[in-house]
């Protein structure tokens, strides 16, 4: 009984891909991600660029989904937020 878990669940034995590789919990930052740059300007007046980045909800996408480095999708939040204070896009649900 060398492992906590004899079903296969468990950390130590590999879990479920058969006990291939093993992997790390902090596993996510080794990883280089390859940066992607606006592809227009990101500005609160170009309304039909910045609602490709709201979900139905009306919630701004996280930096995983848009692949934004932290600046540009700290720029792209400013930005909805300024269209939807000016009124020119919706705080919550699509129209």
């Amino acid at each position: 009984m060398s492992n906590m878990n004899s079903n296969g669940g468990g950390y130590r034995d590999g879990g479920r891909d058969g006990g291939g590789a093993r992997r790390s919990k902090f596993g996510r930052f080794g990883q280089k991600r390859r940066e992607v740059l606006p592809e227009e300007p990101l500005d609160y007046k170009n309304v039909a660029y910045l609602a490709k980045f709201v979900s139905a909800n009306g919630r701004i996408q996280s930096r995983k989904r848009t692949s934004f480095s932290g600046q540009n999708q700290r720029k792209l939040a400013e930005a909805i937020k300024r269209a939807r204070m000016v009124a020119l896009m919706p705080f919550v649900g699509r129209v």
